[in-house]
C-alpha cells in the first residue's frame, strides 16, 4: 500500500523545522511547485547508501528519458555507420 507523499512549504519550514523528520518522505515547494526531497535517515550508516541509491535511480531514469526521446526521433535506426559519422561531426565541431 502506498502512502500519501507529504507536501511542505518552505516557508512553514522556516518558523517549524522539525516539520521536516516527522514523515521519512517529505516533499519542499515554493510557490507551489515540488523543489526538493527530504529523506529521513534512520542512522549515519544509511546517508552514502541512500544517496547511492537516490543517484542510481535519477541515471536510470536519465537514461531511459534518453533512449524515449531517441526513439520519438527515429534515432534508434541508426546504423553503426551514421552514429560513428554524427559522433565524428560532434568532435569537429569541437575542435574549431
Amino acid at each position: 500500500m502506498m502512502r500519501a507523499i507529504r507536501y511542505v512549504k518552505s516557508k512553514e519550514i522556516r518558523s517549524n523545522p522539525a516539520i521536516l523528520w516527522k514523515e521519512n518522505e517529505t516533499i519542499i515547494t515554493s510557490n507551489g511547485k515540488p523543489i526538493a526531497i527530504v529523506i529521513r535517515i534512520e542512522n549515519d550508516l544509511d546517508i552514502e547508501s541512500n544517496l547511492a541509491a537516490f543517484r542510481q535511480v535519477k541515471a536510470m531514469r536519465a537514461v531511459e528519458e534518453m533512449r524515449l526521446i531517441s526513439k520519438q526521433k527515429n534515432l534508434d535506426k541508426l546504423s553503426d555507420k551514421e552514429i560513428e559519422e554524427i559522433i565524428d561531426e560532434v568532435r569537429n565541431e569541437g575542435s574549431r
